[in-house]
């Protein structure tokens, strides 16, 4: 990289720590980051082992319920990031 594109790339990320100081701290501590558990992806990997038992042992009634226990698990999940970080 020659000067004036080192330049250009300081500019930038000066423009962007103070357009948007968060999203420039989330991108700097990104090797540094606590790497969360992936409970959404395990949830959803869950129900997709669960609908087809489920759907033959209660039929839609059973789905239903597993669709709204599913859903509610992930809203918790998403609550419990925004809160705690």
């Amino acid at each position: 990289m020659n000067d004036n594109d080192s330049r250009t790339i300081a500019e930038l990320e000066h423009r962007i720590h103070l357009s948007d100081p968060e999203f420039a701290a989330r991108m700097t501590a990104g090797a540094h980051a606590e790497v969360r558990f992936p409970a959404v992806a395990v949830l959803c990997a869950v129900l997709f082992v669960l609908v087809p038992p489920v759907m033959l042992l209660f039929g839609w009634l059973g789905l239903i319920v597993t669709l709204d226990l599913f859903l509610a698990a992930v809203a918790l999940v998403l609550i419990r990031r925004r809160l705690y970080g």
